[in-house]
């Protein structure tokens, strides 16, 4: 905006400085050339009396007196046809003049002014002094080279007006699009301060109340959340003294920890929602894989599915929570379990990159889209769309298609720490 807006004004003014110096310019070189010409004419004037009176002999002298130091070439033209002073010729504006005409007349390389004088017994004498285009237009370039300097100054002038006003206008413009940002960043407390136009200030307005709009619906829906997760433990606590009563040692101890796992979630649901995790943003990818492919594991041996895990003997750092990995983990593997026959095989690998691919050879994907909410068979459509969030929040993204073997395959790109 800022550079259009000095583009237009810069030729706007220029056209405006156009349309005035052009006919200024034009102006400058007439009055010049009207200026010698008058000049011109009185120094021709000034022969009248010496060419009344003396001989041509004398009226040489007088004119050779006359051509020193005048720019001028000075021509009298006898009634007997001689020519005395600078040798011209008769042209036909020097035949009009001898019937007792003065002018002046365009000639090749500048002007002549033709002044008849009347008074001799022979006839007229003509008087032709010949003003040459340097003479008449002396000074003109400097006159115009003054002018288009001035011409360039006033547009410089406009831009750097424009520049200013441009600033103005931009700077509320600039504001609002950082407080767009910071709201697109989670810092729901940005607020544009407005200023500029009315229309500006109509947009500031607009983006503060949408600011408040989003805070408030975060707020309740928190507040949903956080009801929903502290209405969980009582049923979870009664499933906990349910689970007690069990006699068999090992089902007891398998229903605990699926409790356990349950109620750790509703915390961290509830400590989310108050904004105060107790998690650190960030987890040794290779660990947590590992801990989880030992349990899927044993359940893969269940259901005779070859498992291929290829896990770098190294830390990966990600910028993804440990309890929210081992869910995205839990989800990927839980599919291959709920989709696929028994028996099928699947891969799970990491690379040193971050990329987390997990590979079957089931059916694959009918729409490879995640799409909150579809559900397929035996699905509320929701896992993926964690996985999806889980990578989308660490600044990484989720890659549905089709593996060589024609089954699933999905790819979650792990952001790493900054």
């Amino acid at each position: 905006m800022r550079r259009r807006l000095m583009l237009l004004v810069g030729a706007t003014t220029l056209l405006v400085l156009a349309a005035f110096f052009i006919p200024l310019a034009a102006m400058v070189a007439t009055i010049a050339a009207d200026d010698e010409v008058t000049r011109a004419a009185v120094e021709a004037e000034t022969l009248v009396p010496v060419l009344v009176r003396e001989e041509p002999e004398v009226l040489a002298l007088s004119l050779e007196s006359l051509s020193h130091g005048e720019p001028y070439r000075f021509s009298v033209f006898m009634p007997d046809g001689r020519t005395l002073g600078a040798p011209a010729d008769r042209l036909p504006a020097v035949q009009l003049a001898q019937r007792g005409y003065s002018l002046t007349a365009d000639v090749p390389g500048g002007r002549e002014v033709l002044y008849s004088v009347v008074g001799r017994t022979e006839g007229p004498i003509v008087v032709r002094v010949f003003i040459s285009n340097d003479t008449m237009y002396d000074g003109v370039a400097r006159a115009l080279i003054t002018l288009a300097a001035l011409g360039g100054l006033l547009v410089l002038l406009g831009v750097l007006v424009a520049f200013r006003l441009a600033t103005e206008l931009t700077r509320p413009i600039r504001e609002m699009a950082e407080v767009s940002g910071r709201l697109a960043r989670g810092d729901l407390d940005a607020r544009a301060a407005g200023g500029g136009s009315v229309e500006l200030m109509e947009v500031a307005a607009a983006l503060n109340y949408l600011a408040r709009r989003i805070s408030t619906l975060i707020t309740r829906e928190r507040e949903r959340i956080a009801d929903l997760s502290h209405r969980l433990r009582t049923p979870l606590t009664a499933l906990r003294l349910e689970t007690e009563l069990l006699e068999d040692p090992s089902e007891r101890s398998r229903l605990n920890a699926s409790v356990d796992t349950v109620e750790s979630t509703v915390t961290d649901a509830i400590k989310t929602v108050r904004g105060t995790p107790d998690q650190p943003a960030q987890c040794d990818a290779a660990a947590i894989l590992s801990e989880r492919m030992d349990f899927w594991t044993v359940l893969a041996e269940d259901q005779h599915r070859p498992v291929t895990t290829e896990i770098p003997g190294r830390p990966i750092p990600v910028a993804v929570p440990a309890p929210d990995l081992r869910d995205a983990i839990d989800v990927l593997i839980s599919n291959i379990f709920s989709h696929t026959p028994e028996g099928t095989a699947f891969a799970v690998t990491l690379t040193p990159e971050a990329v987390l691919t997990v590979t079957d050879n089931g059916p694959g994907f009918a729409d490879p889209t995640i799409r909150r909410g579809r559900s397929g068979a035996n699905s509320s459509g929701l896992g993926l769309d964690i996985v999806r969030r889980v990578t989308e929040t660490s600044g990484g993204s989720l890659t549905l298609s089709t593996a060589p073997s024609g089954g699933a395959q999905i790819q979650a790109h792990l952001g790493t720490p900054t």
